[in-house]
């Protein structure tokens, strides 16, 4: 399973970065992987198998889904990698999941030896981004929910219609709209 954004990510270079270098670490449905506003040592990862969710506060303390790591993919704050900042967002196991976890000095050693590299995967990770925020604008939330589906077709099993109405960007009661038509053929 793919996560929604990832084919410009070298895959293979995190999965045999973290297999060789990390140690697998499981965890629970529910469990932090990391915790927003934290600075730690251990802050990049490849999930083996599960999946997590994304999530952060606003200012009125609603929480919202912002995104999912699926089986098979980098998991981590990039952002407080690269800059070595607290991490933005919160993520959480969405199911059982195992991580082979890496430390941060592995990363910041092999950036500092390979700064070509380094710039590859930032490009990488810059393009995820701007495609993920451009289909939030091209894509419609019935096309958002579909493709979702189809990088985890379990996902129902795993999250509440409240978060994936919230990583949707669309109230549950759109969400339920949606799933209706798509079952019932109905609009």
């Amino acid at each position: 399973m793919q996560s929604l954004y990832i084919d410009k990510i070298d895959l293979n270079f995190w999965r045999e970065l973290c297999t060789k270098e990390g140690k697998l670490r499981s965890y629970k449905k529910g469990e932090y992987f990391l915790h927003r506003g934290e600075t730690t040592k251990c802050v990049w990862g490849f999930i083996k198998h599960g999946y997590f969710k994304y999530s952060v506060i606003d200012s009125e303390g609603n929480i919202h889904i912002t995104g999912f790591s699926f089986c098979d993919t980098p998991i981590g704050d990039y952002s407080s990698l690269v800059m070595n900042t607290p991490v933005a967002a919160d993520i959480i196991a969405a199911k059982d999941s195992e991580v082979y976890v890496c430390n941060r000095n592995i990363v910041d050693e092999l950036f500092e030896k390979e700064p070509k590299l380094h710039s590859a995967i930032s490009d990488g990770f810059f393009i995820q981004a701007y495609d993920s925020f451009l289909n939030m604008y091209r894509l419609s939330a019935k096309e958002h929910y579909i493709h979702l589906l189809r990088c985890c077709p379990d996902i129902l099993q795993n999250i509440t219609l409240k978060e994936l109405a919230s990583y949707l960007q669309i109230t549950p009661t759109y969400l339920s709209r949606i799933r209706k038509e798509i079952t019932f053929g109905e609009k």
